[in-house]
């Protein structure tokens, strides 16, 4: 019995050295790659906004949609709403259907913020290279990249842009994103209750015809 307890000990010691092992050996190259495998990912969100100034937090939460496509944000609480981002465009829906459009085309910060986002889900490291410096770092489990944008333009607003996640057997996980403005506030995305479906419904497809 004490033979097959330390037999079972020593394993989940090997399994964890080795997730540790492999967070540790990972690169942003290979973490991109690994996100891309996923064509869809689905799941629920909390936004923190940091206002430093008036010295408090908003929060918000609710749902998302990370696809080729682009990105769904259906807000549930305070107030809710519908946000759906693709590579020109940004369209908000109301509770009573309202649609408001917004022409990104000519927006350098959003199209700076939307492209790296799908870059991301691509595995197109390349472009991301292109237009942030990265400083990526992994441990126990658990990797960080920090990308600061190389566009004035773009720095004049957002600082950095924080991305991190868990490497574990079971795959590559993203669930932060910090959004440091150019004045200090900080926006927080935690996501959580991950799902990974090869095909969207038909509800969350017609996300992208509204626009």
């Amino acid at each position: 019995m004490k033979k097959h307890f330390i037999s079972i000990a020593s394993a989940i010691f090997i399994a964890a050295v080795s997730s540790v092992y492999a967070a540790e050996n990972m690169s942003f190259d290979t973490i991109c790659a690994q996100l891309a495998q996923h064509p869809n990912t689905t799941g629920s969100f909390s936004q923190v906004k940091t206002i430093n100034a008036a010295k408090r937090s908003l929060k918000s939460t609710g749902t998302f949609i990370f696809c080729l496509e682009g990105i769904v944000w259906k807000t549930m609480k305070p107030f809710p709403s519908t946000l759906i981002v693709g590579m020109k465009s940004v369209v908000q829906i109301t509770p009573d259907g309202t649609k408001s459009v917004i022409d990104a085309s000519n927006n350098q910060i959003f199209t700076s913020i939307s492209t790296t986002l799908s870059s991301i889900f691509l595995g197109n490291t390349e472009n991301i290279y292109k237009n942030f410096n990265i400083n990526f770092t992994s441990e126990n489990g658990r990797w960080n990249a920090v990308l600061t944008p190389k566009d004035k333009t773009v720095t004049a607003v957002m600082k950095s842009l924080s991305l991190g996640g868990l490497v574990s057997k079971s795959g590559t996980q993203f669930d932060t994103i910090v959004m440091t403005e150019s004045g200090g506030n900080t926006i927080t995305y935690t996501f959580t209750d991950q799902k990974y479906p090869m095909e969207l419904s038909a509800d969350e497809k017609a996300n992208f015809t509204a626009q």
